[in-house]
């Protein structure tokens, strides 16, 4: 250092807040003194530090006069010791620097440089992120690069702090003009004392007074990730009163934000990023202070920060920045109640609106709610809907655009818009994301009331993970409806003790026919039968009725077999069809398609009896709507179905048992007695369920006054049926774990053989590669020796090779496998292909824990021939390495296998979420952003 460079006044100050850094100052100090720049001078404000920080700060200030110690006289946050560096700097420009962490040599120098060179308020330099393994790099590091050369004005704060997205303001990435920040202190509190996250509100009021911004790629600065205190969860009250404090530290910005957008050139534009970056600030306050397994600390953590920013934001703030603890809060709110105010309002919520069962449910309840006075709104989660079914008079809004978080938003838009007082949600046993939905309400002061709209040993026969799910998330709703009895039985041995049962409504379609109900007359001379619903394998069975026509076959009777009902991902009317013929059965059963109203009331009536295969359903009004009809049901048993009690009109055999159900059919024919008895008992049941006063029924739902009657006690009869229930459900899935570890051993074969094959593949192609350039080269070497036989071994090479090359090439494509992989709103959605001949009707993605399999149903649907897209709510199973199975047919030949994944197989995420492969077998999804 010269004597004349002493005399400089200093260009940079380097601000060092410490508190507590004795094992690491030394290592800061040491990277500020070694600046290139020596017109610097370097402020250590010490926070009343405990340890021997200060005597180390005061050591290095006697050996270099550039070294200056300020002391506060208490511990007054790290937002007061920058305050007090700022004011005491002596440079036109700042450098912050944290007590553990370092600078580059050139740090100062650089961004000096650029600043002066750029008359910049504010320049950008990049960093590097130093993990506790010594690693560095990563996504995280990637983000916080520069981003913008340079910007001007008002669009400064606007790029650096975007809407919707994290807020990043680390002071120590920038060097600032000290009058900036000087004049950003001067916005905020004298006295603020902030604990956590206190640069964000300096470096957010420091970019919306900045006019000149710059960048240089250079990093300039070393970030210790966890060297320090700030990062760790919370272990006690005071810890989780420090994450919290986070969110006092944002808020002081509040008011000068305001005063500016008056002036600023977006104003809109302005607040959109300062709500975001408070949202993601209470999203990181939420993360820390409710990492804790301790119940009492994680209360304690949801009551102060509700109590500083209120329901609603904290919800808003989870779903879009931190999903992963949404589930986790909705398990701990406290639902809101029925009957704590007169309701006026109701909103009805459903996947979407079409002729498919839960529609029909959803708009009779409309229907009932609107007679009885309610102004009624509906509201449809996905798109696709038949407006044309809306009742007139009722306003229908699809919810369907944006991620999560903005839906969320204008759930909470039409919430208030239509002044909702009660919501009934159909969309609780088919969703992993209606608690978002139910919370958001909850914040408004909404009830929600939950429609399970199926037995609860649906996710036990689907082998998912549900059950833990809504075991967590159910108690969050005001009220649960479920089916049947023994449902209510089931979920309050489960915890969930606000559970009711209600029939569903009749159809509008039978509702509007009432007058033409009649006993029907014995048949005579063929047998007409009907099957209806969605031609679905998975729990409709489908393909039984092909077993039960060819059992009444071989007992010659004459019949007709019609069924009726929308194609669906795993099976279809032509799919039946073909299988009728291949039965010889074509004359007696045909697939027909859909039908709706009156086209499917004639149907019915043509009809002398109704077929019912199902191994679970919910209520199955297909059993209601035949027998308004007259219509005798033959069905395999499921006793819990509410419509089959008591029901003389319904004849049920064992699953599975085709023989004896088509001999219960038989008897038609030959016994007109009992078939008009079957007529009339189906009759009376109807008509007890069509008697029902659903509109004083829903009237008292709503209101929280039903009835105790549709709310049974828990009783041990009911608890020993669902056991065998469930042990049923279970073993109908026996051998499945034999099967997917045949289907691993067999995915693992295939992996390696592919990889053999893309290694022979590249070989024959760098042969070929070599072959074609020799005949060039021989080419070259004119007309005559172009026709030697020296050409002839290349020619016969390159037919070869090609043919080779195409066999290889062939082998590989005649694999089902996953193609590709995407995030859409949040959803993962996977490309699959299968060859000529294949036919993929399920899939699922899966994983061995200690006891077995723990998987996830897919949705399947056909994109184009041999190309599929199977989707699945990317939030449950995040971070997890899953492996994607499917069930496939070939021929007559069904099985399932483990898919093996492309190895050019395409990978891309959203703002949130990432999506990756491993090892040409798994799939992993991942928050992509820290």
């Amino acid at each position: 250092m010269t004597s004349e460079t002493t005399r400089l006044p200093p260009l940079v100050t380097v601000v060092i807040p410490v508190f507590n850094d004795e094992e690491t100052i030394a290592a800061a100090l040491d990277s500020a003194i070694a600046q290139t720049l020596e017109q610097i001078e370097i402020v250590v404000v010490d926070d009343a530090s405990s340890d021997r920080t200060p005597e180390i700060v005061a050591e290095y200030a006697a050996r270099d006069p550039r070294v200056h110690l300020l002391t506060q006289p208490e511990n007054m946050s790290g937002f007061q010791a920058r305050r007090t560096g700022i004011y005491a700097a002596q440079a036109p420009y700042v450098l912050f620097l944290d007590g553990d962490d370092e600078l580059d040599r050139y740090a100062a120098a650089k961004s000096a440089a650029a600043a002066e060179a750029n008359r910049s308020d504010i320049v950008q330099f990049g960093i590097q992120i130093i993990y506790p393994d010594g690693t560095s790099g990563g996504s995280w590091e990637g983000r916080s690069q520069p981003r913008y050369g340079e910007l001007f004005g008002d669009e400064i704060l606007l790029k650096l702090f975007p809407a919707d997205a994290r807020a990043a303001g680390q002071l120590w990435k920038y060097i600032f003009r000290t009058d900036v920040l000087r004049a950003a202190y001067e916005k905020l509190p004298a006295d603020g004392r902030y604990y956590r996250a206190n640069d964000l509100p300096v470096a957010f009021l420091a970019a919306l007074t900045a006019r000149r911004y710059a960048s240089i790629p250079d990093k300039l600065y070393r970030y210790f990730w966890r060297r320090g205190a700030s990062t760790l969860e919370a272990t006690g009250t005071e810890a989780v009163d420090f994450q919290v404090s986070a969110i006092d530290a944002f808020e002081a910005t509040t008011a000068a934000v305001r005063d500016a957008a008056y002036r600023h050139s977006d104003p809109s534009g302005l607040l959109g990023s300062h709500t975001s970056a408070r949202l993601s600030v209470i999203g990181i306050a939420m993360k820390w202070a409710l990492d804790t397994r301790d119940e009492t600390l994680f209360r304690l953590g949801v009551d102060r920060i509700r109590k500083r920013v209120g329901k609603a934001d904290m919800v808003r703030a989870a779903v879009r920045y931190q999903p992963a603890i949404l589930e986790r809060l909705a398990e701990a709110d406290e639902p809101i109640l029925l009957g704590a105010r007169p309701v006026s309002s109701v909103l009805i919520t459903a996947a979407n609106i079409t002729t498919g069962g839960v529609s029909m449910v959803v708009l009779a309840q409309a229907a009932f709610l609107a007679e009885s006075g309610h102004r009624v709104t509906i509201a449809a989660r996905r798109a696709g809907n038949d407006i044309t079914l809306i009742p007139e008079g009722i306003a229908f809004y699809e919810v369907i655009h944006g991620d999560l978080a903005d839906r969320v938003e204008t759930w909470a838009e039409i919430c208030t818009r239509e002044q909702v007082d009660v919501i009934i949600d159909h969309r609780i046993l088919y969703s992993v994301d209606w608690h978002a939905y139910v919370m958001m309400a909850a914040a408004l002061g909404i009830p929600t009331i939950g429609w399970v709209h199926n037995f609860a040993g649906r996710p036990t026969y689907d082998l998912n993970s549900m059950h833990g799910y809504l075991k967590r998330s159910l108690p969050s709703l005001a009220q649960v409806i479920t089916l049947s009895p023994l449902d209510v039985t089931f979920w309050k041995l489960r915890g969930v003790q606000r559970t009711a049962y209600l029939p569903n409504p009749p159809s509008p379609m039978i509702l509007g026919a009432e007058d033409e109900i009649r006993r029907k007359a014995a048949p005579i001379g063929r047998l007409e039968l009907i099957w209806i619903g969605r031609l679905e394998q998975h729990t409709k069975q489908v393909r039984e009725v092909i077993s039960i026509a060819a059992e009444l076959r071989k007992l010659e009777v004459d019949f007709h077999l019609r069924v009726v009902g929308p194609d669906q991902p795993d099976y279809s009317a032509d799919r039946l069809n073909a299988a009728a013929e291949g039965a010889g059965l074509s004359n007696h059963l045909e697939a027909v398609g859909p039908l709706h109203g009156s086209d499917l009331l004639a149907a019915i009536d043509r009809a002398d009896a109704f077929i019912g295969t199902s191994v679970i359903e919910g209520y199955q009004l297909t059993i209601v709507e035949a027998q308004s009809r007259g219509l005798p049901v033959f069905m395999y048993e499921m006793p819990w179905l509410v419509p089959v009690q008591n029901n003389d009109g319904v004849v049920s055999v064992p699953q599975g048992e085709a023989d004896a159900l088509a001999r219960k059919i038989a008897t038609l024919a030959t016994d007109p007695e009992s078939y008009q008895a079957l007529s009339q008992a189906s009759l009376e049941a109807a008509r007890r369920f069509l008697d029902v006063d659903y509109v004083t029924l829903y009237r008292q739902l709503v209101n929280g006054t039903l009835p105790a009657e549709y709310s049974p006690a828990v009783s041990l009869e009911n608890a020993s049926r669902l056991l065998d229930l469930t042990i049923s459900f279970a073993e109908r899935h026996a051998g499945i774990r034999q099967r997917l570890e045949k289907a691993e051993r067999t995915s693992r074969a295939a992996v390696r053989r592919a990889e053999a094959a893309k290694t022979k593949l590249a070989h024959l192609r760098r042969q070929l590669t070599q072959i074609e350039k020799s005949r060039v080269d021989v080419s070259r070497a004119g007309r005559k020796d172009a026709g030697s036989s020296r050409n002839s071994l290349p020619r016969r090479a390159v037919g070869r090779l090609r043919r080779e090359l195409g066999r290889v090439s062939s082998n590989e494509k005649r694999k089902v496998r996953v193609a590709g992989a995407e995030i859409r709103d949040g959803v993962l959605v996977l490309k699959l292909r299968a060859p000529k001949g294949y036919e993929i009707l399920d899939a699922q993605l899966r994983r061995q824990v200690e006891h077995g399999f723990t998987t996830f149903p897919m949705a399947l649907s056909l994109s184009s021939p041999g190309t599929y897209l199977a989707s699945h709510d990317s939030h449950k199973g995040i971070k997890r390495r899953w492996r994607i199975a499917a069930t496939v047919r070939s021929g007559d030949v069904v099985k399932m296998v483990e898919l093996p994944v492309e190895y050019n197989a395409t990978h891309t995420g959203d703002g949130h979420l990432g999506v990756r492969f491993h090892d040409q077998a798994t799939v992993q999804f991942f928050e992509s952003q820290s």
